[in-house]
């Protein structure tokens, strides 16, 4: 269990670079029923920050994540009204959810650097986070793989470089000294990856092969 404590070092030191910048501020902005004021090193939100009508073994699990209401809402369209609501089942279903919007903002930002109306100094950064969207829709099946041979190691492994990707296109951003055209995606995006790092490293009940 070593590594994978080690792992989730690396990746909150990674992901508090991260949200540390402005340009996801809006990871405890008060549209998350959070005061101004409110940051990443504080608890969880409350249960009561989740809607009531959600089924009480994903509410019990995302209650425990850094951001409960978008784990319940990215999660939940992606399980089955039967399914067999467990760490596993909820992190596949997170991993699908990632995907998906991941292919959300790399249409949208493909859009903005094809765009001739786009300053070059956008198009720079922007390209760097469409290289990273890629990265992160191409990690899914390595993510689903680990899950389904029960390897932890790997599990972290790969989550943790979904932490990497995200990141490094928020660097590029920051170093630009500009936004990007959309914060609001990219930190939805942000919250979910880390969300799911909280699922696989914390929760997830299986030791590694190796």
């Amino acid at each position: 269990m070593e590594m994978k404590h080690l792992t989730l070092l690396l990746s909150l030191f990674s992901f508090s670079a991260y949200t540390a910048s402005p340009l996801v501020a809006l990871a405890s902005s008060p549209s998350d029923g959070q005061s101004p004021s409110s940051s990443e090193g504080q608890p969880p939100q409350t249960v009561s920050k989740i809607p009531s009508n959600v089924n009480p073994k994903l509410k019990k699990i995302c209650q425990e994540v850094n951001h409960p209401t978008e784990c319940v809402t990215t999660a939940a369209p992606f399980l089955g009204e039967t399914a067999d609501i467990s760490p596993v089942t909820v992190l596949q279903a997170e991993i699908e959810a990632i995907d998906s919007k991941a292919k959300e903002a790399l249409a949208k930002a493909k859009k903005l650097a094809a765009d001739p109306t786009t300053s070059k100094t956008i198009t720079f950064p922007l390209n760097i986070c469409i290289d990273g969207y890629k990265a992160i829709l191409k990690n899914k099946q390595a993510i689903l793989d680990a899950i389904s041979k029960r390897d932890a190691d790997e599990l972290n492994m790969e989550l943790s470089s979904n932490v990497d990707h995200i990141s490094q296109c928020e660097d590029a951003f920051e170093e630009a000294k500009i936004n990007s055209p959309i914060p609001e995606l990219h930190s939805l995006l942000g919250k979910m990856i880390f969300n799911s790092i909280n699922i696989g490293v914390d929760m997830v009940d299986f030791e590694s092969k190796n």
